[in-house]
Order: structure tokens, then C-alpha cells, then sequence
């Protein structure tokens, strides 16, 4: 029971119903309660006040000056604490309505805007919280719970299943992609539709890190190897979006997932590998083991959406 000062908040909703309902009676059948108890009850309440509310308890009820005072600030009181309450249960659901989603460059330059459109409109009063972050911290976030799913590239997972926790997350493959040729824009090979990876041997290059993108790297280098060289790594840079404007500075060629195409950065050209490219695929990520309604909403979304090519 909510009390101020030894009242409770249930004795003012008393005082009201007796004055709205004009006498104990009616008000006593209104609360569905015994008439003497509501009459001692108002008598407790005038006692604590030292003042009386009601000049008599005979219909019709007539009030004091205090009591006049005292029923309306009563009233404000209850309605204050009603929305006090309201509030409370609404940051309550939006609390629980909530899901929190780890992104990294390559979905959010493919396929999120549709994903997001599509769970909106399906779930319009769950919010969703995305935070971008490179795939071994949504991985840490992931088992720590402290986010809801996971976007990154399947190879990131290699680490997972060493350790023994195969069994502990789940994925789903959302999206297939092969890696392009990022040039500038006045690269001698820039009129040709497409390339073989041996005509990029005298090249200087610019890529993520290793320690960033270490799968990727992996993939790059083999991918050269079989064409007879080791890339000449010029610059690193941590952010795709950075590589790109270096590419377009002219420092050097890129190979990216093919998604960077969306970027469409002035002064690059992007262009298909001649022959096989290795296949990079985005997963949706997730652990098996806590999966809520809104997930499970979420990952029917992407089941409906999926595009793998």
C-alpha cells in the first residue's frame, strides 16, 4: 500500500468516491466495500489531517473549506500517480519490446535498409537497437548477452568452432557476395569489363588490416598466390569507406566485398574478377539458446528476405 505521512493513497480515492457518490451508501457500493469500513476509514483520514473533509456524511454532503482544498489536490494527486504508473508500464514494454543488433560494414552497405523496412512494418512497436562494431566484438557481445544477434562474414565463425561453441550460437546465411576491383578512375585498367587478378601483380594495394579482417586478408593473399604473387600492401586502412578514398586519391588498388559498390564514391570504378572469386557470405548470427518472440519475429523477417546469388 502506497502511504505519504502514514495516508494512503487509497483513503484519498475514498474521500472522492464518498463526495462524487454523495454519501457513504453509494459510495460504499461503488468500491464494493463494507459502509462502516468506509466510514471509519474517512473518520482515520480526518483524524491524520486534524481537519474535517466533510461538514456532515447526510446527502446532500457539504464540504469544508478545507476539505474543498483537500479533495482537489486529492485528485490531482491520484491522476498525477496514475500517469506515473502509465509511464512506468510503457517504458517497461519498450524496455522488453527492444532488440539489439550488431552490424558491420558489409550488411549495412547491402541488404539492411530492406531488412529494417520490412521488420518495421511488421513489428512497428519494437525498437531496434544497432550498434556497429567489428565482427570478434559482436561475437564477445554476443555471449556476454549483451546483444540480441549478430551481422558478420561466416569466416569470422572459424574462431567459434574451434573453441567448442558451435553448439552454444546458431546462424543463418543472409547474403552471398564475391570480391571486386576497386581502381581509380583513370586506371590504365579501367576500360576493361572485367579482370584477371595476374594483371594486378605490379600493383600496389590498399586493404584492411590483417588483425581487423584476418579471413579476408587470408583470401586476398591466396587469391593472388594462385595467380603467381603476394600483393605489394601500400596502405592499411581500418574502415572500407577509407580504402575507397584512398583507391580514389589514386594511392593504390583495392580488392573488397562486392558490396562496397553501393558506396558510390566519386573517382573509383568497380570491376568483376575474370574467372572464380572467392565467395564471402554474410550470416545473421544468434545464440541458440536465448532466442525471445521478437527474435524469432526478427529471424522470420530475414528468412522472407534472404537473397543469396
Amino acid at each position: 500500500m502506497v502511504k505519504w505521512d502514514g495516508i494512503e493513497l487509497l483513503q484519498l480515492k475514498y474521500a472522492i468516491a464518498v463526495y462524487d457518490h454523495q454519501g457513504l451508501t453509494r459510495a460504499a457500493e461503488y468500491l464494493n466495500i463494507d459502509k462502516g469500513f468506509l466510514s471509519r476509514k474517512i473518520e482515520l483520514l480526518e483524524k491524520k489531517l486534524q481537519f474535517k473533509i466533510f461538514k456532515s456524511k447526510k446527502s446532500p454532503l457539504k464540504l469544508t473549506i478545507a476539505g474543498h482544498e483537500f479533495l482537489q489536490a486529492a485528485r490531482q494527486i491520484l491522476h498525477q500517480f496514475q500517469q506515473t504508473v502509465e509511464l512506468g508500464q510503457r517504458l517497461n514494454r519498450a524496455e522488453k519490446e527492444q532488440l539489439n543488433i550488431g552490424i558491420n560494414t558489409s550488411i549495412a552497405n547491402s541488404i539492411l535498409p530492406e531488412i529494417l523496412r520490412a521488420f518495421h512494418q511488421q513489428c512497428p512497436e519494437v525498437e531496434l537497437m544497432l550498434y556497429e562494431m567489428a565482427s570478434y566484438d559482436q561475437i564477445e557481445k554476443l555471449r556476454h548477452q549483451q546483444i540480441d544477434l549478430g551481422f558478420f562474414h561466416l569466416h569470422n565463425l572459424e574462431s567459434i568452432q574451434q573453441n567448442n561453441d558451435n553448439d552454444v550460437l546458431a546462424f543463418k546465411t543472409i547474403l552471398k557476395e564475391q570480391l571486386v576491383i576497386v581502381l581509380p578512375e583513370n586506371h590504365r585498367l579501367a576500360r576493361r569489363a572485367s579482370i584477371e587478378v595476374k594483371e594486378l601483380r605490379n600493383e600496389q594495394f590498399i586493404l584492411p588490416p590483417d588483425h581487423l579482417l584476418h579471413n579476408l586478408r587470408d583470401k586476398i593473399n591466396e587469391l593472388c598466390a594462385i595467380a603467381g604473387f603476394q600483393p605489394n600492401v601500400r596502405q592499411e586502412a581500418a574502415w572500407i569507406s577509407t580504402v575507397v578514398s584512398l583507391v580514389a586519391g589514386g594511392m593504390g588498388i583495392s580488392l573488397l566485398p562486392a558490396n562496397v559498390q553501393n558506396l558510390q564514391r566519386s573517382g573509383v570504378i568497380y570491376r568483376p574478377l575474370e574467372g572464380l572469386s572467392p565467395i564471402l557470405e554474410i550470416v545473421a548470427v544468434w545464440r541458440s539458446n536465448h532466442v525471445s518472440r521478437i527474435l524469432s519475429n526478427f529471424l522470420q523477417v530475414l528468412d522472407n528476405l534472404r537473397y543469396i546469388s
